[in-house]
């Protein structure tokens, strides 16, 4: 008799797991990855640069040598001081009971390939994990994890310690997505941004990819699991003079979305509730909000120009604003039955900047190289993904796409180092497939600027007439990067046709 009612009762189940496997499931999770801060230092001359003969610094673990956690994104010679609000790791796990992906981000200012292997060689397979996508905010106020921004030009700032910390805590935060796996609908969104809290684009030609995508997920009860929020602006209003550990303006975009608007614990406009996870968008360019450019923070009724916390929470709220708005305005478009389709590609990139390369052969920046007898003589193994999600996609870009790629507009400006036609056409949004495509920059990787190479450059005369060198080659692999990547695009894209 109990052998019989065994029975029937795994028969049961697995018949429930049948049934099941059409439904999409969800789960959300987040954990702080905010590094301890040991050593105390005092900023002198208030240049946030640690200069030993000038600053004074108290060992507070007594080992004789200034335990720092040195700041990524501007200067080197940055050590963090204090601790504005927490770094987070945040998970989401979707299942549609055929395919289950998942995708982590992390407030760092870039996770590179070797590091993303790790994480996903050391997922346990009972997960049944098919597919892992490891993205950075590219958070320009945490810790270095990439080696660049370390106490010297040629020193690393990379703490070993802490990557493998921030391995385990992204590993945790996906098991407990998993845990968290329910039954969910998911809906999607493309949102104007408030003209108030305008990005600007540092180099020309002035091209913005500026909405916000949005996918949303919520139970059949309507209340909220979590929502993707992709957006391109560089993660870095607060400054290089700030030495606060900080998830800037990606952190109150997600707070303001999940917990609701907060001025000095005085709510302003509740959030929809849930978690929110924030994917940056193109970037490349310069996407971001300087020092020199104004926004209006509506719920205090000021103008903010200069850079700093301020600033950023008045971005971050705003944007938070906009998607509170068009859920309550019903401009959520719902996706039914939503299945899910991946594929990922690695391609190979050549290492053609001079300190770049010197920068990876010394080690200073954490990546594994490939040396060969022909030029590029130092080449780079890198990854570029594309989900289908229902009705959205989701791309893995590996470092910061120049939005002219992304949505046109490229041009081949007197001064540019190759006398060509644009290389990346067509424009990937032109191409991409779904009613909302998502490009996720610092995917998987972060080789760094991707810049199209009729824009490329590295000589004088300068594009456009400019006096100097405009920023981006010197943080670029090379002038082959681009049109390499949106060729393995264009593929991933045709191969995902049905």
């Amino acid at each position: 008799m109990k052998n019989n009612f065994l029975t029937l009762v795994i028969f049961g189940m697995l018949l429930l797991a049948r049934a099941q496997a059409g439904e999409l499931q969800v789960g959300f999770a987040q954990i702080s990855i905010t590094p301890d801060l040991i050593d105390q230092w005092v900023d002198r001359n208030n240049d946030a640069q640690f200069d030993p003969n000038i600053d004074l610094w108290t060992d507070m673990n007594g080992n004789g040598k200034f335990d720092a956690v040195w700041m990524a994104g501007f200067q080197n010679q940055r050590p963090a001081q204090g601790i504005k609000d927490n770094l987070m790791a945040v998970a989401v796990v979707i299942d549609d009971g055929k395919n289950r992906i998942g995708i982590v981000t992390a407030d760092t200012v870039g996770l590179m390939r070797k590091f993303v292997l790790g994480v996903r060689e050391a997922v346990p397979t009972e997960w049944d994990l098919d597919y892992l996508m490891v993205h950075a905010t590219h958070n320009h106020e945490g810790p270095d994890t990439q080696g660049l921004w370390g106490p010297g030009f040629l020193s690393s700032g990379v703490d070993p310690d802490y990557m493998q910390q921030l391995q385990q805590n992204i590993l945790n935060a996906l098991s407990e997505a998993i845990d968290n796996l329910e039954p969910a609908q998911m809906s999607m969104a493309r949102i104007p941004t408030n003209p108030l809290t305008p990005i600007k684009d540092k180099r020309k030609p002035i091209v913005i990819d500026e909405d916000i995508r949005t996918l949303l997920f919520s139970r059949p009860d309507g209340s909220i699991i979590g929502t993707l929020v992709n957006f391109g602006i560089h993660v870095e209003l607060a400054w290089d003079k700030n030495l606060e550990l900080t998830a800037d303006v990606a952190g109150y975009l997600r707070r303001g979305l999940s917990e609701g608007i907060y001025y000095d614990n005085e709510l302003f406009k509740p959030g929809l509730g849930g978690t929110t996870l924030w994917l940056t968008g193109n970037i490349g360019g310069l996407m971001t909000s300087g020092p020199n450019d104004s926004i209006y923070d509506p719920f205090l009724e000021k103008t903010i120009t200069e850079a700093g916390h301020p600033k950023a929470r008045a971005f971050g709220y705003s944007l938070a604003n906009s998607v509170i708005d068009a859920f309550h305005e019903n401009s959520f478009v719902a996706s039914p039955e939503p299945t899910i389709s991946f594929r990922a590609l690695e391609v190979e990139l050549g290492i053609e900047n001079f300190m770049l390369s010197l920068g990876t052969l010394l080690g200073v920046v954490d990546s594994s190289p490939q040396f060969h007898l022909m030029p590029p003589f130092i080449r780079y193994l890198s990854e570029v993904a594309f989900i289908q999600l229902g009705d959205a996609t989701i791309t893995g870009i590996p470092g910061e796409l120049y939005p002219e790629i992304a949505v046109g507009g490229i041009e081949n400006p007197k001064g540019a180092d190759f006398s060509i036609a644009p290389q990346e056409v067509p424009h990937l949004r032109g191409q991409l497939p779904g009613k909302l495509n998502l490009i996720v920059n610092l995917a998987n990787d972060a080789i760094g600027y991707i810049i199209p190479k009729s824009e490329w450059d590295n000589d004088a005369p300068w594009i456009y007439d400019e006096n100097e060198e405009t920023y981006g080659e010197v943080v670029s692999l090379g002038p082959n990067t681009a049109p390499i990547i949106h060729q393995t695009v264009i593929k991933l894209i045709e191969e995902s046709k049905p």
